[in-house]
């Protein structure tokens, strides 16, 4: 077995031997990292350092390290490469993998790329994947896959895959199928449940039901991502309109759909993109930043319009502007808390139904009873430091604020999701930004409301 080392320890030795172009050299230093340390540490050379870096690694490694790359760095391989070096590459991998990297690129390099394929079958394959539209169903299964029927023995059905399975094939023996006579999917099993089985006995005995987890291959990834996580699925199968088998999902599919889906949460919960955690380049940072931080700054300017309008309550209470930062904040910090649980349990599909309702509920009890606690303490504090210049009515306003700011804030962190759900919009997106400045609109224009009624 091949020792392999990390890449961190060797980075200042390969640069250094590319800079002396000492490639006989560094062809053996290569050998010794492994492709996932490899992949991890890309980002610390520049663009002709990886092209140098890939042709020098091993072709076993070089396919390995391919398929873990991100698809803005497979594609820019795949552009600079020549044909000697793409082939092999092309010729090893899956084809989902490719079918994802082909709808990135432009159609004169799709057809460039498919004439470097010699496996018709997977032509074939490519060309049914491309068909449909990205972050589906269909485009993220696999054509390949074992069909039985279930007619057959469990030593037939055994003797059948010993006859049929490639050595590349291997993985699909873990999720096999049952059909009948026209391609529907019936039943699935697994090639423990043949061994175990009675040499005599019957697939349709042994297989289990499909009907409650067949895919459309329209279905968005997301809902995919729900149904695995619902029924603890390890594979399941995507069918057409009358049930034919098309092709298989499987869990490991499903976990970098779940790290995509998870990574673009989390980047518009930020207000940004998803490409912004790997962006090199500033502009386009800004760029992907720019949009919700307009809404920002202009939601801010309709809070200091909404501060104005109150300036002669400000002007005969000064102290109230002392408050309004830390109530502002705290409101903003419920409403993000509230949001972020929302949208979590929205993608992992808790919440359907009247169960919409129940979490507004939930969410606006937890921030009133939250409201309470903190209007309290702060109401107090309120009255130490002001209580002898603005007697009592000062600090139950400044207590008020804080307790409304919290309870409004966790009620429409658990509402926009929801809302934007309803719309078809990304939950995520009402995180973040929004959140904080609908939350500062409506805490400033209640707390000096307040302020107003009982202090003016």
């Amino acid at each position: 077995m091949q020792q392999f080392h990390s890449v961190a320890l060797f980075i200042p030795e390969i640069k250094e031997l590319l800079a002396e172009k000492n490639y006989v050299l560094l062809k053996q230093v290569l050998r010794e990292c492994n492709p996932l340390d490899l992949a991890d540490s890309w980002r610390r050379f520049d663009e002709e350092e990886r092209l140098q870096i890939f042709k020098l690694v091993p072709s076993i490694a070089a396919l390995k390290l391919f398929e873990i790359l991100d698809i803005n760095d497979q594609r820019s391989l795949l552009a600079r490469l020549s044909e000697e070096n793409v082939t092999p590459i092309l010729e090893g991998m899956h084809s989902p993998d490719l079918a994802k990297i082909f709808h990135k690129l432009s159609p004169r390099m799709v057809k460039k790329m498919t004439g470097l394929i010699k496996r018709q079958e997977a032509l074939a394959h490519i060309d049914t994947l491309m068909k449909f539209p990205q972050k589906t169903a269909g485009s993220l299964m696999h054509p390949e896959f074992v069909k039985l029927t279930p007619k057959l023995s469990a030593r037939q059905a055994l003797t059948r895959l010993q006859a049929i399975t490639r050595p590349n094939q291997k993985e699909h023996l873990y999720y096999l199928f049952v059909t009948d006579e026209e391609g529907r999917a019936l039943g699935s099993l697994t090639v423990q449940d043949l061994i175990g089985a009675p040499e005599d006995e019957k697939l349709s005995e042994l297989m289990t039901s499909v009907d409650g987890i067949k895919i459309k291959p329209e279905t968005d990834q997301e809902d995919v991502s729900k149904l695995f996580s619902k029924y603890r699925l390890t594979a399941a199968p995507v069918v057409d309109e009358q049930g034919r088998l098309l092709g298989v999902l499987t869990v490991d599919d499903i976990i970098s759909v779940v790290r995509q889906e998870a990574t673009e949460d989390i980047a518009k919960m930020a207000g940004t993109q998803a490409r912004d955690i790997q962006e090199s380049s500033v502009f386009r940072i800004v760029k992907f930043r720019m949009p919700w931080l307009v809404v920002t700054i202009f939601g801010e300017i309709f809070a200091s319009f909404i501060i104005k309008s109150y300036e002669t309550t400000l002007t005969k209470v000064i102290a109230l502007a002392s408050f309004s930062p830390l109530i502002a904040a705290m409101g903003g910090n419920v409403g993000s808390q509230s949001a972020t649980i929302v949208v979590r349990s929205i993608a992992l599909g808790h919440i359907n139904g009247h169960q919409k309702i129940k979490t507004i509920f939930r969410e606006m009890r937890v921030g009133l009873m939250l409201g309470i606690l903190y209007g309290t303490f702060l109401g107090l504090v309120a009255y130490v430091l002001y209580g002898s210049r603005y007697h009592f009515h000062f600090s139950v306003v400044v207590g008020l604020g804080m307790c409304v700011s919290m309870t409004i804030a966790a009620t429409m962190g658990s509402i926009e999701p929801i809302l934007f759900d309803k719309l078809g919009i990304d939950p995520a997106t009402a995180t973040g930004p929004l959140i904080t400045t609908i939350t500062d609109i409506l805490t400033i224009f209640c707390y000096f409301a307040l302020a107003t009624l009982l202090l003016v």
